[in-house]
C-alpha cells in the first residue's frame, strides 16, 4: 500500500511516517530472521548461502556476494511490507537505500556501537562472529529474534577476543620483528666529519 502524499489522506503526518519506518525494520527483521536461518538448515545452505560465508571475516563485498536465489528470499520481506502495510514511497526509497549501506556496515569490520545499544542492535560484530560461527546472530537490524529463537550470541569482540585482536596483535609482533631486523642488519654509517678534518 504505497501512498504518495506526506499531508493528507489517511495515513498522513510525520508520526505516521516514524510509525512506518519503525514498522518496516521489525517487520522485515523478523522476516529476514526466519529466511536466514532457514538458509542455514544443512540441505540448504550448501546450494545456496555458502557462498555468502566464503568470507569468514566478512568485508563489504560480501555483503552482496550472494547466490541469486538467496538475494531474491532476502529482499522478498522488503517488497512484502510495501504490499501489506502503508508506506510512503519515498519512505520506501530511502528504507532501501538505509538497507543497503546498513548491509555494507555489518560486514565493513567496524564494531563501534553506541554501549548503551549494543544488546539491541545486531552489528558488525555480531555478524562477524556469524560468519566465523554459523549458528549465531542470524537477524538483520536487532538482537530481538535471535534472542527468542535461541541463536543470539554476545559478540567475541566485545569481549576482547575478536578475529580483529587477533589480527592487530600479529600485524604489531610483526612491526617490532621488522623494527629488531633493521636494526640488526643496518651497518653503522662512517663519521664523514672526521674524514673531512683529516684533509
Amino acid at each position: 500500500m504505497v501512498y504518495y502524499a506526506f499531508t493528507s489522506g489517511r495515513y498522513s503526518g510525520y508520526l505516521s511516517i516514524v510509525m512506518s519506518v519503525v514498522a518496516f525494520l521489525l517487520f522485515t527483521d523478523m522476516c529476514i530472521y526466519w529466511i536466514h536461518r532457514w538458509l542455514h538448515h544443512k540441505y540448504v545452505y550448501k546450494h545456496i548461502h555458502k557462498y555468502h560465508h566464503m568470507w569468514k571475516v566478512p568485508t563489504p563485498f560480501a555483503s552482496h556476494a550472494f547466490h541469486p536465489i538467496d538475494g531474491f528470499l532476502q529482499s522478498c520481506p522488503y517488497h512484502i511490507y510495501a504490499f501489506l502495510f502503508p508506506l510512503n514511497k519515498y519512505v520506501y526509497l530511502m528504507m532501501f537505500m538505509f538497507v543497503n549501506v546498513w548491509t555494507v556496515s555489518i560486514h565493513d569490520g567496524d564494531y563501534r556501537v553506541p554501549k548503551l545499544l549494543e544488546p539491541f542492535v545486531n552489528g558488525s560484530a555480531h555478524h562477524t562472529d556469524h560468519h566465523l560461527l554459523y549458528n549465531y546472530n542470524y537477524g538483520q537490524f536487532f538482537t530481538l529474534w535471535d534472542r527468542i529463537g535461541d541463536s543470539f550470541r554476545t559478540p567475541s569482540s566485545f569481549e576482547g577476543k575478536g578475529p580483529m585482536v587477533e589480527v592487530n596483535r600479529v600485524l604489531n609482533e610483526r612491526q617490532k620483528t621488522a623494527k629488531e631486523q633493521s636494526r640488526i642488519s643496518t651497518p653503522e654509517t662512517p663519521n664523514h666529519d672526521y674524514n673531512l678534518r683529516k684533509r
